[in-house]
This record gives C-alpha cells, sequence and structure tokens, in this order.
C-alpha cells in the first residue's frame, strides 16, 4: 500500500535540531546530514513534529490545498471545532462567513453527529447481549488513534466499533440532494472538509475511514482562518435581514458542540462505563493496558491524540484553552436536549445506514511494518552496539533513541560512526 503523505519539510528552514525525532510516535522520523527525512510508511499525521518545530520547517500537505476556482458548486462540510475559533461570534455568522468565501454551501456536522451518538449508543446496547466485539469498545472518529492501532496494536483494530463517521454520514448523500437540488450532475460539486488535523489527507488507501474517500479536498482551519476571519466581522455588521440563509443549514445544539473538547463523544451517552482519554502519549499508555487485558469492565472509550481533544489540533486557529472557553458558552447558550427520533434513526441503524463498508478488524495487517525479521544474530549486534552507545539517547545520530539507532545500523540505513559517543571512543582508542 502506498502511504500517505501527510507532512512536508521544507529542507532550506530545517537545522536539524531533533525536536520531531523525539515526539513521533512511530519513529518516523530520523537526521541525515542536518536534515530531517520522514518514512512515510510510518507516519501517522499526528501533526506533533508540526507543533514543536521551531522554525515552521514543519507543514501539513493540507495546507496546500486551496478553493479551487472552476464552474463546479464548491460545498463546505463544517465541524463545530470551527465555531469556537471565534469569540463572541454565533455559528450561523460563521457558516455565511463561508459563504461570502466563496462556498456555495455550507454544511454543518451537528445534525449527524448527534445521529452517530445515537448509533453508539445502539451499538453498546446491541453487543451487550451478543458480545460480538470486544469490550472496551474503542471510537473511530480520530483517525490518527485508528491508524496508530492498525499499525501498533493490529489485534485491537476489532475492539473498534465499524460505524461510518459523521462526516462520512453527511458526505455520502450530500451530493446527491444539492444535485437535485441546484440541478447539476453529482460529479459537478466538490466537497472540501474543513479540518484541525493534518491526517486528514483525502486518499482512496484509507479502507476503513470512509470519509477520506468520499471527500474530494481538505482544508486546514489555520489556513483559511485569516480571509474567514475578514468576512465573519463584516457578517457581524450586517443588518439582519440581509443574512443570504438558502445555503445554511445549522441546527445549533450544545450535545454536539462539545464534540470538539475531550470527552464530548461520551458526554450525555446512556452509559456510565465510558472513558475520554486525550493526548497521544496518554493514548498509547491506555492502548496498551487494553492489550494487556484491561479496562473490559468499560464500554466504550474516546481516544483523541490531540491533547484537550480536537481544539487542540495542529492545524486550528486559536488556542485550545481559549476555544474551549468558547464552547463552554455556546453549551449555556443552546442547552443539551436531543433533536432527532430515535424510533427513525432507529430504522436507519436497522437498514445498515451507519455502517462502515469494511470493518476495522478486516484491515489487518495492511498498516503494518513489512520490515525483515530481525535474526537472532542482528539482535546480538543491536545489543553490542547498545553497549557502545551507553543508551543516553541523546538524538545526536539523528534516530530518536539509542535502541532505534542500533537497529538502523544493523539494517543498513545508518553508519556506526553516527553516533558520536561510538566515534570519540574509537579516536581516543588510537590516540593511545
Amino acid at each position: 500500500m502506498t502511504p500517505a503523505s501527510y507532512v512536508e519539510f521544507d529542507e532550506h528552514l530545517c537545522t536539524g535540531c531533533t525536536k520531531c525525532v523525539h515526539v513521533c510516535p512511530t519513529k518516523a522520523i530520523r537526521i541525515r546530514n542536518h536534515r530531517a527525512v520522514l518514512f512515510s510508511e510510518l507516519c501517522l499525521g499526528c501533526g506533533e513534529c508540526i507543533r514543536v518545530c521551531p522554525e515552521g520547517a514543519i507543514s501539513s500537505t493540507i495546507s496546500h490545498q486551496t478553493i479551487e476556482k472552476t464552474d463546479k458548486l464548491s460545498v463546505a462540510i463544517v465541524s463545530p471545532i470551527l465555531y469556537a475559533q471565534f469569540p463572541d461570534v454565533m455559528p450561523s455568522d460563521v457558516l455565511i462567513g463561508l459563504n461570502r468565501m466563496g462556498f456555495d454551501h455550507s454544511i454543518d456536522l451537528s445534525y449527524h453527529l448527534e445521529m452517530y451518538q445515537f448509533a453508539t449508543e445502539e451499538f453498546i446496547i446491541r453487543n451487550r447481549e451478543t458480545n460480538e466485539t470486544p469490550w472496551p469498545l474503542i471510537s473511530p472518529i480520530c483517525p490518527v488513534i485508528s491508524r496508530l492501532i492498525a499499525m501498533k496494536y493490529p489485534n485491537l483494530l476489532s475492539h473498534i466499533i465499524p460505524l461510518k463517521r459523521p462526516a462520512t454520514l453527511v458526505a455520502e448523500g450530500i451530493r446527491k440532494k444539492i444535485s437535485e437540488e441546484r440541478g447539476v450532475a453529482e460529479s459537478d460539486i466538490i466537497l472540501y472538509h474543513l479540518t484541525p488535523c493534518p491526517s486528514k489527507v483525502i486518499s482512496d488507501q484509507t479502507d476503513f475511514l470512509d470519509d477520506l474517500a468520499v471527500m474530494d479536498l481538505a482544508l486546514g482551519i489555520n489556513d483559511i482562518y485569516p480571509k474567514l476571519l475578514e468576512e465573519v466581522e463584516a457578517v457581524k455588521d450586517m443588518d439582519l435581514n440581509l443574512y443570504p440563509l438558502r445555503h445554511l443549514n445549522f441546527v445549533p445544539n450544545a450535545r454536539v458542540l462539545m464534540w470538539g473538547m475531550s470527552g464530548g463523544e461520551i458526554a450525555g451517552m446512556n452509559t456510565d462505563r465510558v472513558l475520554a482519554v486525550s493526548g497521544l502519549k496518554e493514548t498509547i499508555n491506555y492502548i496498551e493496558k487494553i492489550e494487556m487485558g484491561l479496562f473490559q469492565d468499560l464500554e466504550y472509550i474516546e481516544f483523541r491524540a490531540c491533547s484537550e481533544g480536537c481544539l487542540g489540533g495542529p492545524l486550528t486557529a486559536a488556542d485550545k484553552y481559549v476555544a474551549r472557553s468558547r464552547v463552554q458558552k455556546l453549551i449555556k447558550m443552546f442547552g443539551l436536549g436531543r433533536r432527532i427520533q430515535r424510533k427513525k434513526l432507529r430504522r436507519l441503524y436497522d437498514r445498515g445506514w451507519f455502517f462502515s463498508k469494511r470493518k476495522p478488524a478486516e484491515i489487518k495487517g495492511k498498516y503494518e511494518i513489512s520490515e525483515p525479521v530481525l535474526t537472532i544474530e542482528q539482535m546480538q549486534q543491536i545489543e553490542q552496539i547498545m553497549k557502545k552507545t551507553a543508551g543516553n539517547d541523546c538524538g545526536a545520530c539523528g534516530a530518536p533513541d539509542c535502541r532505534t539507532f542500533a537497529e538502523d545500523v544493523v539494517r543498513g540505513y545508518a553508519d556506526l560512526n553516527d553516533c558520536y559517543r561510538i566515534k570519540l571512543d574509537d579516536l581516543q582508542k588510537k590516540s593511545k
């Protein structure tokens, strides 16, 4: 499988400081000739390297995508996270700002987020009877976590519930609806996913991440923010009767506005046996505990790669704590009531409308790294190299730690003298 490219490195800005090397959870980055090198097949798209780069040398590949100027209709699929980026602005004003930017339609995800939450609750209820899916169930919402499990913990893929994510639920039907309303071919409609996450690179290779296959382009919130802010400020000064409401789709509800925060997905679910964990290090720690057989008393775990949830995504524009405060104000304003009849949702559930085309467990082995298994002799060589490096994990060799460096040497990816400690010891021996 050809790996998606989630981040790019500007070699002219990179100083080889190794900060990105140390934060990468899958050890996908090395320093070669004083510049960062990415092993794309190991990259999750988490964006941790983007956060820590002091020179701004790392960017999301999403950042190079723009609104295409064509005769086709452009549709913005909007996550509630976008509203939290604007203090003292109503969500409807943000949607109007998007229309003023050039989008023909702005489709809010809120309605479908509530639908997804029902589907999750229904899946839990039925799984109590069948036990077909092992406990605890794991949320499929964060694509970074799904890829992490597929790559490093494939035995846990069966824990991810096989439901379509909310963006998929919207995207699969919105083309047809707009096509019928506007009298245009579905092929003449472009769907843009406005996202805080660099892992939303559109790719047909994503298998169980359905929305990445049905969307056309992804746009980082931080990239569209400056222009959108201008338009939103203009909307605030408009008279109410001038608002172009025709192509907006927003039904305010605090239950779904909470989704950007850690714990927002499980808030209000009809079960107390739930847990929310945010931050990549913390998530990995808990996933490893699940692999050990712990937390089977829990029914559902909401994992988010970013601290504070999606409000802390690398492609957001506002400070995550300020954004959280904004969400809390909106919660007080809109209330937590449900809007959709559960009877109608249950009919959709029984027809299989919520279910992904492919279960996560079915892609086991596809994301695993196909490195040749180390022989006993090679493992002994690694231990010998480790003794020479002293195991201080300084990163000066360009690898994240001494063991990874030793493996790189044994596999032929690095030279033994790349380690300054080994090189210094050799020089001292020769000088005697």
